[in-house]
């Protein structure tokens, strides 16, 4: 037999070439399941936690809460896996009475925080980013929570990432409440 010819029926390595061919498919199966139900459990605890602070603000167990006394009750009520500092840097919050009658609102922004930029703690929202409205207004709030993936460099993660220019991605939450009397 020729070199050629033994050199062409060696099966040596057929396991490694198999190996080469299937461990980028399996990972990235593995890397999406692992980023979209990191996404969901984070969206679920947020969702979580608005509601039961919103609970509270209409049924009067919070007095007039402040911007960022909203952000940290909201970030203590179960968004697990971060402090509650760097859950507040990360959050925007717009609410804003909707008027009952035309039901006309201001559009919510299509922006959350840009972790790339510095923040400033004592920078309260406008009024037309943020206000109380009064006893039986219909109140509109949107929340945002920008969050990192766990797997950045990967095909979802890039995916999630790419409209955000911080690389992160936002998590969305909007509730509609009524303000309760007294």
């Amino acid at each position: 037999m020729t070199l050629l010819g033994r050199f062409l029926a060696d099966e040596t390595g057929t396991a490694t070439i198999e190996f080469c061919f299937v461990i980028p498919i399996v990972m990235t199966i593995f890397m999406a399941s692992v980023e979209a139900s990191l996404y969901m459990a984070r969206h679920a605890m947020m969702e979580r936690s608005v509601d039961i602070v919103v609970r509270g603000i209409r049924l009067g167990h919070y007095d007039s809460l402040t911007h960022n006394q909203l952000k940290t009750e909201i970030c203590k009520s179960g968004m697990l896996g971060k402090s509650v500092q760097s859950c507040v840097d990360a959050m925007s919050i717009w609410m804003q009475p909707i008027n009952t009658a035309n039901f006309s609102m201001v559009a919510p922004p299509h922006y959350c925080v840009d972790k790339s930029q510095p923040i400033n703690p004592l920078l309260q929202p406008t009024g037309t980013e943020f206000a109380y409205g009064s006893d039986n207004e219909i109140m509109l709030m949107r929340i945002c929570l920008k969050e990192d993936p766990m797997f950045p460099t990967s095909i979802i993660g890039a995916e999630m990432t790419k409209a955000e220019p911080d690389g992160a991605y936002a998590l969305i939450s909007t509730t509609i409440f009524v303000n309760e009397p007294g």
